[in-house]
């Protein structure tokens, strides 16, 4: 009878444990950036031709125009899971380009729904990259909470020049 109380009680406590919702965190870290062009076909999966709507399965990708997918992608790699993120995390881009001396900024909104991932795709599309435009030569991202606190930041070697 003891037996049977002490699995029962280690049972109770194990699912306590695994049901916890995760800890929105304070501060991340950018482990890595990396920068490529992505054309509209490396997005496109077998679900999409049979429902029509872009299917992005365990990826986080936001882009300057959704509607557009083509585009010169950052993918950020943080060191923790992106649905540890807190509600309403934004991530600021800036690019310096060479076709002016102006930097170049966009605010991108992470989705409340998030897949388990520690990857982000910010995509400069549509009018903001022009198909054959020039590469950033610069960048810095910043990911901020709601409240406009600096989770992480990182940036290019380039953009400290």
């Amino acid at each position: 009878m003891r037996f049977l109380l002490v699995a029962l009680l280690s049972l109770f406590c194990i699912s306590c444990a695994s049901n916890r919702k995760p800890v929105s965190l304070s501060s991340v870290v950018i482990e890595e950036i990396k920068p490529r062009l992505i054309e509209e076909e490396q997005f496109m999966r077998v679900s999409e031709y049979m429902t029509g709507k872009e299917y992005t399965g365990d990826r986080v990708i936001i882009r300057t125009d959704p509607e557009a997918r083509t585009g010169y992608y950052f993918t950020l790699v943080l060191d923790e899971n992106v649905r540890r993120l807190p509600a309403g995390t934004k991530i600021f881009g800036e690019f310096h380009t060479s076709k002016g001396v102006e930097v170049q900024t966009h605010t991108f909104a992470v989705p409340a729904k998030r897949p388990k991932t520690k990857e982000i795709f910010v995509g400069l599309t549509g009018e903001d990259w022009p198909e054959g435009s020039i590469t950033p030569s610069a960048w810095r991202f910043t990911i901020k909470d709601a409240n406009g606190t600096v989770l992480a930041t990182k940036q290019s070697y380039l953009w400290s020049l």
